[in-house]
Formats: C-alpha cells, structure tokens, sequence
C-alpha cells in the first residue's frame, strides 16, 4: 500500500522521514482526543524496541506548541517526535473522518463524544473499561492495586475507565 502524496510530500519535509528510511508516521488528530492520548500511552514503551530496529516514529497532530509540549508531558510522547499542525488539512487529504461536527464548536462535539453520540463504538468501550477484558494487555503495571481486581496479565476490571478518566481530566481541566 503505498501512502497518499500529500502525507509522502509532508514526510519529504521532515528530517529523518525521507523517502527510504523505515518510518512509522502516526496521525493523531487533536491534541485533547482521548484516542490520541490512549494511542501515545500505549506506543511510549514500545518506541525504544522501534528505534533499536531501525524505525524512525513521528507522530503529527492538530494543534499548537504549548499544546504539543502539554501533550508530551503528560503521555509520555517524545516531543522531538512529534510535529503539529494548525487545521486539519493534511489529515482530510488523507481521507481521514472529520469526526463529529456539532452546532457550537468542538467543545460541544468533544461532550457529545464522550457520551457515545456521534462515536460509533464508544459505549461498548465504555463498558470495556469498567468490566475489563481478558484479551488484551494491562494498561498499569503488575505490581498496581489492579492485581486486586482479578489477577494479572490481562486488563482487569477499572484498569481502562482508571486510563480514561485521568485522560479526561487532563484534557477538561485545562
């Protein structure tokens, strides 16, 4: 599958992202989406093993630089790995969903996601993250109160709705 132009030409831009190179480009979308926050979480203590094999990761985000550095300190996402843009033209030209678009802005279009409307799937992860889930890994470590929850090796009970809501009080506080 070869990339669409428009990212390739954004890529050509960048350092270390030429034509060539082993690259796992990310598209987050704002900086203050629960889903980019969960993807950067769960990426940070796999980039070590990606840069030993030769895999030069950029995540590109919607937003500013005060955004960015935010962003990085709380998930954990090297900041020199992460490049952001104004608007969200490049991930349209990519053919990229624009999510939900409510009468208001995006702070009503942000509430209304996180209650499922306009968010396909979002209940039944919802509900995921309070019932936990035997097929997929922890999200805190084995030595956490979580082991309390019904074991270990799996993500237990709470474990994700814990994940969740630190994201969204990070992102609604602020």
């Amino acid at each position: 599958m070869k990339a669409p132009e428009a990212l390739l030409a954004y890529l050509q831009q960048t350092p270390g992202m030429e034509s060539g190179s082993k690259r796992l480009v990310l598209l987050f979308t704002q900086l203050g989406d629960f889903d980019s926050m969960e993807y950067a979480q769960a990426l940070v203590p796999a980039l070590s093993h990606l840069e030993q094999v030769g895999i030069q990761t950029l995540g590109i985000a919607i937003g500013d630089q005060a955004g960015a550095d935010r962003f990085c300190v709380f998930t954990g996402f090297p900041r020199s790995q992460l490049r952001v843009v104004p608007d969200a033209e490049l991930h349209r030209s990519v053919g990229l969903s624009p999510g939900l678009q409510a009468a208001g802005g995006p702070w009503p279009s942000l509430l209304l996601m996180c209650a499922g409307i306009g968010s396909p799937g979002t209940l039944a992860e919802v509900l995921r993250g309070y019932t936990g889930d035997r097929s997929a890994p922890g999200r805190f470590d084995e030595s956490s109160l979580f082991r309390l929850a019904g074991g270990s090796g799996f993500q237990r009970p709470f474990e994700l709705a814990t994940v969740r809501l630190r994201n969204m009080n990070e992102v609604l506080s602020k």
